[in-house]
């Protein structure tokens, strides 16, 4: 499905636009143009959605719905809206300087990656032949939180309460043996650090937990995960023999709501993190957050 409907987007645009969306499937390419800052301080490639007619940007958002379960869409919904939150207040941010871009040529046969990134959201769709993954899969938000016309947004609370509950369902002892020693101000293995996982897990094991403890990281792995259509990740990410190799760990507080807040999910594939920052054009909280699988970053096609 995802290759018939990057066909569709692509047969939408002039030759002009297509060369500007089509890139050579390589680690460059790949690893180099997508970031957390916004799109007027870090390059990206491909087309804005900001620049497709209203024909193109319709065949633009049912690829990138298909690659998205409905949690999925509404991730990417609400994150978008958070930037144009951002726009009202200063320049360089909003949902149409979000980029889209293919990596490889669309095809059943050979492996390709829809890239869609921006300023706050993030995730390179794998396909070979079938759809492999969609990581690394970025995410963060400023406002964290906001009302417009009487419903209130917060884009990222499923994630951030999924991980709270993880980590206040731990007694006293196992969250003194989750706690990391190291500080962190952003994410470890963010943009542009791929494959910098660190050589040995730490925090406290899931295996070691009790039925109901592990259901709670099983939760928070799906606030994540299940964005994903039809990879498979989350199911991999579970197993009982996954799960004997997964730890869970935090950093500076485990509230998630002080400036420095820092949590984290490390297994053989699955790696997520999430950090409380300060605000950048507002002055309240402002998160990072990142999910990345050792195995299948942008289809497993590199090496790092």
């Amino acid at each position: 499905m995802l290759t018939c409907l990057a066909n569709n987007f692509i047969s939408t645009l002039s030759t002009s636009q297509q060369s500007s969306v089509q890139y050579s499937l390589t680690s460059s390419n790949a690893t180099g143009y997508w970031s957390n800052l916004p799109t007027t301080l870090v390059t990206r490639h491909g087309l804005t959605l900001g620049s497709l007619s209203t024909t193109q940007k319709a065949a633009a958002m049912s690829l990138l719905n298909a690659a998205l379960t409905s949690s999925g869409q509404t991730t990417m919904t609400e994150l978008l809206a958070a930037d144009d939150q951002l726009a009202t207040s200063a320049s360089g941010y909003g949902s149409g300087l979000y980029y889209i871009s293919f990596l490889g040529t669309p095809s059943t046969s050979s492996p390709w990656i829809l890239e869609f990134t921006g300023h706050h959201y993030t995730f390179l769709a794998s396909v070979n032949g079938s759809y492999v993954s969609m990581t690394p899969n970025f995410v963060g938000v400023e406002p964290v939180t906001w009302t417009s016309n009487g419903t209130t947004h917060t884009p990222m609370g499923t994630r951030h309460d999924a991980l709270l509950a993880m980590l206040n369902g731990l007694s006293s002892t196992q969250l003194a043996s989750a706690k990391l020693s190291q500080a962190y101000d952003d994410v470890l293995v963010g943009p542009q650090k791929d494959g910098t996982f660190p050589s040995t897990a730490s925090g406290i094991q899931v295996s070691s937990l009790s039925s109901s403890q592990q259901a709670l990281v099983k939760a928070a792995i799906a606030s994540y995960a299940s964005d994903a259509n039809g990879t498979g990740q989350y199911d991999a990410y579970v197993t009982d023999t996954a799960l004997a190799s997964t730890y869970i760990s935090w950093a500076s507080y485990s509230d998630l709501s002080t400036k420095g807040s820092y949590v984290r999910i490390d297994g053989p594939r699955v790696w997520i993190e999430f950090i409380v920052q300060s605000g950048i054009v507002f002055s309240a909280n402002h998160y990072h957050s990142i999910w990345r699988d050792k195995s299948t970053d942008y289809g497993g096609n590199f090496t790092f």
